[in-house]
């Protein structure tokens, strides 16, 4: 099981529990925007061939027993967030435990707790995949479950479009913050905050360090030109939600009120401070 699965859940998963045998939690789909910012390989493409080789790599920053990858060769056809010269791409998994033997007569073997569902390609899968480098071998590795697209999914087309419309807006993210568009100012707002915000997995004590100052005022104001009153149900942002990234204390100024009327007096106070503090507030990112 990677760290790296954990901390991407504890950042930007629900855990739920799932009434399923074998199955304790389950952790819900991070937003769609959240998974683009942080990926650094996006790409639709086709399940080719698994090599018979396995790989030894470590499983996470600072493992000393290094874990046992099988891995799957991906044919590209839609490179959405990598090189565009780039035609194949290969998969790390770690394979699924053997099945156990079947119980004797009048034994129970009770089924092995799974927290995390695990991705296992097969050969002729077409699917959007949404990957990270892995640490320390040659290949790519899917973090979690909800990484993987099916093409036979009922919303593939959906989703398919909202991650290229992230892509595009982070691949000028300068440009997006300045749209006419305010839901895609909000967009791209959220996206550089979730990639700024979210330390690297494994990194100890991660050192912050100031954002750019320009891009920081555009951050802000993305936030205090946005629409308050709504939550965009495709891609399960608010401002709040948004704003809440910067983790403001009353060293930034930032001292709400016990609230009568949450849900009207909070827009309010927070597009204040956002007024107040555009100009000289600057956003802390985690240091790459």
């Amino acid at each position: 099981m990677h760290r790296t699965r954990l901390l991407l859940a504890a950042v930007l998963g629900t855990i739920v529990a799932v009434p399923a045998q074998g199955v304790a939690l389950m952790i819900a789909p991070a937003p769609v925007p959240d998974r683009v910012a942080l990926a650094d390989v996006v790409i639709v493409g086709k399940v080719t061939a698994i090599e018979e080789k396995t790989v030894t790599a470590k499983r996470f920053p600072g493992d000393t027993d290094k874990g046992e990858y099988k891995i799957a060769s991906i044919q590209i056809t839609d490179a959405i967030k990598a090189p565009k010269a780039l035609t194949h791409i290969r998969l790390g998994f770690v394979p699924p435990p053997p099945v156990p033997a079947p119980a004797p007569p009048g034994n129970v073997i009770r089924p092995p707790i799974r927290r995390f569902p695990q991705f296992t390609p097969t050969v002729g899968q077409e699917a959007c995949f949404i990957l990270a480098r892995h640490v320390d071998g040659d290949f790519h590795v899917v973090n979690m479950y909800f990484d993987v697209l099916d093409k036979k999914a009922v919303n593939f087309d959906k989703d398919l479009a909202l991650i290229k419309r992230c892509a595009k807006l982070l691949d000028d993210a300068s440009a997006a913050l300045k749209s006419k568009d305010a839901d895609d100012r909000l967009l791209a707002a959220s996206m550089l905050l979730a990639r700024y915000r979210t330390p690297k997995p494994g990194a100890q004590n991660p050192k912050t360090e100031p954002l750019d100052a320009s891009q920081s005022k555009l951050i802000l104001q993305a936030l205090l030109q946005a629409d308050w009153s709504k939550r965009d149900q495709a891609t399960q942002l608010s401002p709040q939600l948004v704003l809440g990234r910067l983790n403001l204390t009353a060293k930034d100024g930032w001292t709400p009120p016990q609230f009568k009327d949450y849900q009207k007096e909070f827009p309010a106070y927070a597009q204040k401070w956002l007024k107040e503090h555009a100009d000289t507030y600057r956003i802390q990112r985690f240091a790459p």
